[in-house]
């Protein structure tokens, strides 16, 4: 029995149920699709129960009284699965649907966006639409909403640190997705690249454990700097760099953070610039060819160093 056909047949069943099922129910409902021994019929169950849960899926449970009293009874709320119907007009409805037919949100998820909304009664575009933007998906992103909806605590390992977050907003910028919310563990505001999670698993606590704050704008809290965005960890937040004469006036009109500290008789200037995001730093910095240079801090010369020498090699990682 293929795993994935397991876990759709689990969810068809919890959903259907008129009354919480316990466990040895569900294995009689699916018959053989659980292994026969009841150590391994149980893990099997837990891991399924754990990864749907970990994507969203909403599964319920009670401990039941009755006939099979103490036992643990599961269920899905349709309710929590299904969007209700959320009284749009029959314009707002095309126009939606307009929206994920121009917008290309990845394999399939647009399509099944639109089927949620879609009425017998739509009459279906006589021409097709021309796609005009695609956004970045990604595994993390149905259980990152789901998080944010259910208003649950996150964990997750980015650049190799155990995080916890409470998820206030996401957010997709120059082609990526960010998730910002309030970091556990630094108590402070903190943005995270999404793709750059080094396990693409994502746990998710008990629901309703925090509110996001009233004030709260995902585009306001988001760095205008995309050199900014991130988390900074136990690193360097920002660089100094030496910029050549002929560049100087390009830096200072472009601004972005770039702050002089230092003005050299050559006409050289010394300006500090973020540096969270070495990627954006990166890309800044070759922008201004070698009239630029990274004199610190060492370890982040050192990384640009790195990378030079990858792209010279044609390995650049």
């Amino acid at each position: 029995m293929d795993a994935l056909e397991r876990l759709t047949n689990l969810v068809a069943l919890l959903l259907e149920t008129r009354e919480p099922l316990t466990l040895e129910q569900i294995v009689d409902e699916l018959d053989g699709q659980y292994p026969p021994s009841a150590v391994a019929r149980r893990s099997a169950f837990e891991r399924d129960k754990a990864l749907l849960r970990g994507e969203g899926v909403p599964i319920r449970q009670v401990v039941l009284t009755g006939r099979t009293a103490g036992q643990t009874g599961y269920w899905i709320e349709r309710s929590d699965f299904e969007i209700s119907d959320v009284g749009l007009t029959t314009a707002e409805r095309q126009a939606l649907q307009v929206a994920l037919a121009t917008v290309h949100l990845g394999a399939s998820w647009g399509h099944e966006a639109w089927w949620k909304f879609e009425r017998a009664d739509d009459e279906p575009p006589d021409d097709p639409i021309p796609v005009a933007a695609t956004l970045p998906v990604h595994e993390a992103l149905p259980t990152l909403h789901g998080a944010l909806h259910r208003r649950a605590e996150i964990g997750f390992v980015y650049r190799g640190r155990r995080r916890r977050l409470r998820p206030y907003g996401l957010l997709s910028r120059d082609g990526q997705w960010y998730v910002t919310g309030w970091d556990c563990d630094a108590e402070a505001l903190r943005s995270f690249r999404v793709d750059r999670f080094d396990d693409p698993g994502v746990d998710v606590g008990e629901a309703h454990t925090f509110e996001r704050p009233a004030d709260f704008r995902a585009s306001q809290a988001f760095p205008a700097d995309a050199r900014e965005v991130g988390d900074p960890g136990d690193g360097p937040r920002t660089a100094r760099v030496l910029v050549d004469g002929s560049r100087v006036a390009l830096v200072l009109v472009q601004g972005g953070g770039a702050d002089v500290v230092e003005r050299r008789d050559d006409g050289a200037v010394v300006v500090e610039v973020p540096c969270v995001n070495r990627g954006a730093f990166r890309a800044w910095l070759f922008d201004l060819g070698p009239e630029a240079q990274v004199l610190s801090p060492p370890e982040v010369r050192d990384e640009v160093v790195a990378w030079l020498e990858a792209v010279s090699q044609g390995s650049p990682s």
